[in-house]
């Protein structure tokens, strides 16, 4: 047994490996009582601004001042951490994600891939009890990964059919203590204001999908956050006509929705990289499995079936992409692409506010490494390096109402932090050129990162 023990790769060393990350996520993690960012250029996010020569102070989970080195006096008793040609931003949201509905190893691997991406809070967008309880558990501080928000289960048809069916499941997701209420597919229109109606009275926002049955209008002023760009094509420029083609028309839909959006004070969620995982998929499905991001990702997590999705199939033969495009109509689904960018540019034009987030387990979308993909996408649709940084940081804490503890760096802030090796402002792709996370506070090197990411996927069955 001792010999077994020793061996680093054998079965002992796995066992103790995964039992005592499990014992350290239970747990939580210690936080450190004062840690430094010491010589760090700050980017703040409450304006466009690069901040050079920081030392950013962190007393338990709170920033405790952001001040030029110079004039900062580092306590003896504090953990420095070099920020020397580094810049620091406020830990990513990835507003639209999937966790397990159910198993805890599993849900501990999502959190982890999350968090070895940069990502510190998360919204859930299909609850259950227990990732209500999950959610609630890293609150208090007895298990340690980025912050959830969740919705409950989908409200859409054939389970929700009339409008009491769905009013008695608002009161009942706010009781449970869920923090949206997520609508998906078709609903009657009694049944969708019945949704509305009892949000309103319960004081709980509706997030999600348009009932493409319905339009846009219907959805517009009441649902807080619309989360694809791809909804406006069934609900709008595609809602009982064609797909419009003339570049002048789809020019005058795009400011014409954008500025009603605006209006109506809905945010968005493009998730553009989504869609375009699709035309991928269908191009090429194989590059796309190949990818090294994969390795983490046991086969049980991609078949849908752990995010209760019975139809979502990764490989062939039950890619559901693959089956129902063929490679003729790649022409057409790009068609649609080019739309949503364009309306991703005019809802930024309009002064909508935008949000990132990826939707993972959808085919090939893979959690926490896809935020690269729809921050890359983001940029490409128009958006500058800073609009993406705020997508996916300051805006995101101003649609949670969280915007006096994240967001942003500053005095008094919750101290979750990415470190870069790179300046975001000049590009993008320089998000993820991480040196390490600061969750509430807790340090993690990118190497502990990915021995971290290294152990949760090996519990859960890689």
């Amino acid at each position: 047994m001792t010999l077994m023990i020793e061996n680093r790769t054998g079965p002992w060393c796995l066992l103790l490996a995964s039992l005592s990350f499990l014992a350290t996520t239970l747990a939580g993690q210690q936080v450190p009582s004062c840690s430094a960012v010491l010589d760090v250029s700050v980017i703040s996010m409450d304006r466009e601004q690069v901040l050079s020569d920081q030392t950013v102070l962190i007393r338990g989970d709170r920033i405790a001042e952001v001040a030029p080195s110079r004039r900062t006096n580092v306590p003896e008793d504090c953990r420095v951490i070099d920020g020397h040609n580094r810049y620091l931003i406020p830990g990513l949201v990835d507003s639209h994600v999937h966790l397990p509905l159910t198993a805890r190893v599993d849900q501990f691997l999502v959190l982890q891939m999350l968090l070895a991406n940069g990502i510190t809070t998360g919204i859930n967008m299909e609850g259950s009890p227990e990732i209500l309880n999950l959610r609630n558990q890293i609150r208090a501080g007895q298990v340690s990964g980025p912050t959830i928000y969740t919705t409950g289960i989908f409200i859409q048809q054939p389970a929700f059919m009339t409008a009491a069916q769905v009013r008695r499941e608002v009161i009942a997701e706010k009781a449970a203590g869920y923090d949206f209420i997520k609508v998906h597919g078709e609903l009657t229109k009694e049944a969708y204001d019945a949704l509305f109606e009892t949000a309103q009275t319960e004081h709980i926002r509706v997030v999600g999908h348009v009932p493409s049955n319905l339009g846009i209008d219907a959805a517009l002023g009441r649902q807080s956050l619309i989360v694809h760009a791809e909804e406006f094509l069934y609900s709008y420029f595609q809602f009982h006509r064609n797909l419009p083609s003339d570049p002048a028309e789809i020019n005058r839909l795009v400011r014409d929705v954008s500025k009603r959006t605006r209006q109506s004070g809905t945010w968005v969620s493009p998730t553009l990289s989504v869609f375009q995982q699709i035309i991928f998929q269908v191009a090429d499905l194989e590059s796309l499995l190949r990818r090294p991001e994969m390795q983490y990702l046991p086969r049980s997590l991609t078949t849908g079936a752990a995010v209760g999705a019975g139809n979502f199939g990764w490989y062939p033969p039950d890619n559901p992409y693959v089956r129902r495009w063929p490679p003729e109509r790649i022409p057409y689904l790009r068609a649609q692409y080019s739309i949503m960018r364009q309306l991703v540019a005019g809802l930024r034009d309009a002064g909508v506010p935008l949000l990132a987030g990826t939707d993972p387990f959808v085919p090939c979308v893979i959690p926490g490494f896809s935020m690269k993909d729809e921050l890359q996408q983001l940029y490409e649709a128009g958006l500058t390096p800073y609009e993406v940084l705020q997508a996916g940081t300051s805006n995101a804490a101003r649609f949670l109402g969280s915007s006096e503890y994240v967001g942003t760096i500053a005095k008094g802030k919750i101290a979750d932090l990415v470190l870069l090796n790179a300046n975001p402002l000049q590009n993008v792709n320089n998000i993820f050129r991480q040196e390490g996370v600061l969750l509430r506070g807790r340090w993690f090197s990118q190497d502990e990162l990915q021995k971290n990411l290294d152990v949760a996927g090996q519990r859960s069955g890689n």
